[in-house]
C-alpha cells in the first residue's frame, strides 16, 4: 500500500512519455515524464532505504526530491516558450542538498531536513509561478496551468507547518509512522494524480488546439484561410450591433506576370513578405486572411469607412515601397484594395462580395488604388 503513490506517479510519467513519442516537437512533455519518473523513484528510494546508510539515502533522496520540481517547473515554462537559467537550477539543487547534507553530517536533525526540503521544493514552484505571471492574462488553460502550479506549491508549506511538528528529530521509524509521513503520503497521491490528470488535459487541449490553428491557418503566409475567417463570423456578427466594421478586399496587382517571369518560389516569397507587412501595419483586433492565391480579406473592427480608407492607403502606400527579395530592385510589387462596410444581418460573404466589386473597380482605374463606399478618390502611389 506504501508504494500505491509511487504507482501513480510512475504510470503518469510513462504517459507523458507515449505522447511525447507521438509529439515529440514538444519538449515539455518529456520533462514532465521525468519529472513525475523523479519523484517516483525518490519516494521508493526513501522507502525501501536504498540505499540503506541513512547519510547516503539522504543524499539520494534530496537530489531526486529537488529534481523533481525543478523538472517540471522547467516543463511549464518550456511549453510557454521560455526556461529556467541553468545557474538558478544549480543553485537550488546544491542549495536544498547542500543543506540536507549539513543537518545530517554536521547537526543531524531529521525535523529540520523535512522543512527544508518541502520548503524549498515549494518555493521552486513558486518561483515557476512568478515566471509564469504573464499567464493570468492568458486563455483559460493558461491561467488553470498557473494556478494549479501555485496550489502545488502551497500544499508543500501547508502540510509541512500543519503536521511538521510530529517529524522526530532522529528516529527513522517513527518517521514513517509520523502524522506528516501519512498526510505527505495521502497528499502525494490526491495532488499528484490531480497535477497528472491536469497536464494531461493540458496535454491534450494543446495538441488539439494546435491541429485546429492548423486547419485554420494558410500554411505559406500563416495568416486564417477562408475557413478560419469563416470561424469568427459568429463573433463579427455579434459586435457589428455595437461597433461599425470595414470590410476589405485586397489583391496583388499583376501577380500572374511575377510568377511567370520570376518563378513561383519568388511569387511565394512576395506572398510571405506581403503577408508579414500586412499583419505588422493592422491595428490590434484587425482580422486579416488569405482567401485565395493573391486575394487577401482584411476585417478592420471600430472602424467607418472613412477610417478604414486611411488606414487602408496608408498600408497600400508602405508596401508599394517595399523591395521584395528575389526580385529585381527596381521592381514594384503594387496592390489594390476594396472597401465596404459590413451591414448588420449581412453574411460575410456578401459583404466580401461588394468590397470585391469595389476592388475590381479600383483596378480597372489603373490599379495601386483603394476605393470604398462613398469615398472613390482616385489615388495613384
Amino acid at each position: 500500500m506504501q508504494f500505491i503513490p509511487s504507482a501513480l506517479l510512475l504510470l503518469f510519467a510513462a504517459t507523458f512519455f507515449c505522447i511525447w513519442l507521438l509529439e515529440r516537437q514538444r519538449q515539455h512533455l518529456l520533462l514532465f515524464s521525468l519529472a513525475f519518473l523523479t519523484i517516483s523513484v525518490a519516494t521508493v528510494a526513501q522507502l525501501a532505504l536504498w540505499p540503506a546508510d541513512i547519510g547516503y539515502n539522504t543524499i539520494v533522496t534530496a537530489s531526486l526530491y529537488s529534481a523533481g520540481p525543478l523538472l517540471l517547473v522547467e516543463g511549464v515554462l518550456a511549453r510557454s516558450g521560455k526556461s529556467m537559467p541553468l545557474v538558478e537550477h544549480a543553485a537550488w539543487f546544491a542549495g536544498i542538498v547542500g543543506v540536507l547534507a549539513c543537518f545530517y553530517y554536521v547537526q543531524n536533525d531529521l525535523q529540520v531536513r523535512v522543512y527544508v526540503l518541502n520548503f524549498g521544493m515549494g518555493c521552486i514552484f513558486l518561483s515557476g509561478v512568478w515566471k509564469l505571471r504573464h499567464l493570468v492574462r492568458g486563455s483559460v488553460i493558461d491561467r488553470a496551468m498557473l494556478w494549479l502550479l501555485s496550489g502545488l506549491a502551497l500544499t508543500f508549506f501547508a502540510r509541512t507547518m500543519l503536521t511538521g511538528g510530529s517529524v522526530p528529530t532522529d528516529d527513522i521509524e517513527a518517521f514513517f509512522e509520523s502524522e506528516f509521513w501519512i498526510w505527505a503520503q495521502f497528499t502525494m497521491s490526491v495532488v499528484g494524480v490531480a497535477m497528472g490528470l491536469a497536464l494531461v488535459v493540458v496535454a491534450s487541449a494543446d495538441v488539439i488546439l494546435a491541429l485546429k490553428a492548423e486547419r485554420d491557418s494558410d500554411p505559406l503566409t500563416g495568416l486564417l484561410n477562408r475557413r478560419g475567417l469563416q470561424m469568427r463570423v459568429p463573433r463579427l456578427l455579434a459586435l457589428v450591433k455595437r461597433k461599425p466594421i470595414a470590410i476589405v478586399a485586397c489583391d496583388i496587382d499583376r501577380f500572374k506576370g511575377i510568377n511567370d517571369r520570376f518563378g513561383h518560389a519568388a511569387g511565394d516569397a512576395v506572398l510571405q513578405t506581403f503577408a508579414g507587412i500586412i499583419k505588422s501595419k493592422l491595428r490590434a483586433g484587425d482580422i486579416v486572411a488569405r482567401t485565395g492565391g493573391e486575394e487577401f480579406v482584411i476585417v478592420m473592427k471600430d472602424a467607418p469607412v472613412g477610417d478604414a480608407f486611411l488606414l487602408t492607403e496608408r498600408l497600400r502606400r508602405a508596401i508599394a515601397d517595399v523591395r521584395f527579395d528575389g526580385l529585381p530592385a527596381d521592381f514594384a510589387v503594387t496592390c489594390s484594395f476594396g472597401i465596404a462596410e459590413f451591414h448588420d444581418g449581412e453574411g460575410l460573404w456578401d459583404a466580401i462580395g461588394r468590397a470585391d466589386k469595389i476592388l475590381y473597380a479600383a483596378k480597372r482605374a489603373g490599379r495601386n488604388r483603394t476605393f470604398a463606399e462613398g469615398v472613390q478618390l482616385p489615388n495613384a502611389a
